[in-house]
């Protein structure tokens, strides 16, 4: 039988943060600021980021990323996909300042092909 495995692979993300009332805000003013991102690799994190964060990132990093943000009620992933070429194209703004580039964690699914 084939089945799926999970690699977490190394990877750069963006992180962004801001004030939003929800998330289709934020998404909003992505598509204003930036609109050649590929929201389906952008991630919104509203409120108390932390445990999000650790999906992503390690521990250390998650906290301290959580902390920067402390601030603002949001957070903005952009993952690597999200964009094409080597850097981002959404440069911070008055309501969207950047955090910085934290190396953290994406998930992929690779076929298993193990025999029986």
């Amino acid at each position: 039988m084939t089945g799926y495995t999970r690699l977490d692979v190394p990877c750069d993300i963006v992180v962004h943060a801001g004030r939003f009332d929800n998330q289709p805000d934020a998404f909003q003013h992505l598509l204003t600021a930036c609109p050649e991102l590929d929201l389906t690799h952008v991630e919104v994190i509203r409120d108390r980021p932390a445990t999000r964060l650790r999906a992503r990132f390690d521990p250390d990093t998650a906290v301290e990323i959580a902390i920067l943000a402390g601030g603002w009620n949001t957070v903005i992933l952009i993952l690597p996909a999200a964009y094409s070429g080597l850097d981002c194209p959404l440069a911070g703004t008055p309501a969207l300042p950047c955090l910085g580039t934290w190396r953290g964690r994406v998930p992929h699914m690779v076929q298993d092909t193990a025999a029986r």
